[in-house]
């Protein structure tokens, strides 16, 4: 027995709509991957700014720290070569 072909023809409209939806699903599961990943990265570069920032203050800090160090130090240098010097 032979199928009329506009059955066949309907059958053939309805199988290429599924495939059509399954392929738009696919495609915005991709884009929200997508979307995932460049956040994923965004937040892994805002992770390595604050990382940084925080270095180079501490940086800083431990050179002002430093600076004031070697300036307590010339000077109880100083008060012990004045010490030495006098009789």
């Amino acid at each position: 027995m032979e199928r009329d072909p506009l059955d066949e023809i309907a059958e053939f409209t309805r199988r290429m709509q599924e495939t059509k939806r399954y392929a738009l699903q696919t495609l915005r599961l991709g884009r929200r991957l997508q979307a995932f990943a460049i956040v994923l990265v965004g937040l892994s570069l805002l992770g390595m700014g604050w990382l940084i920032w925080q270095h180079v203050g501490q940086t800083q800090a431990l050179r002002e720290d430093i600076r004031a160090h070697t300036a307590r130090t010339q000077t109880l240098l100083e008060a012990l070569r004045q010490g030495q010097t006098r009789p």
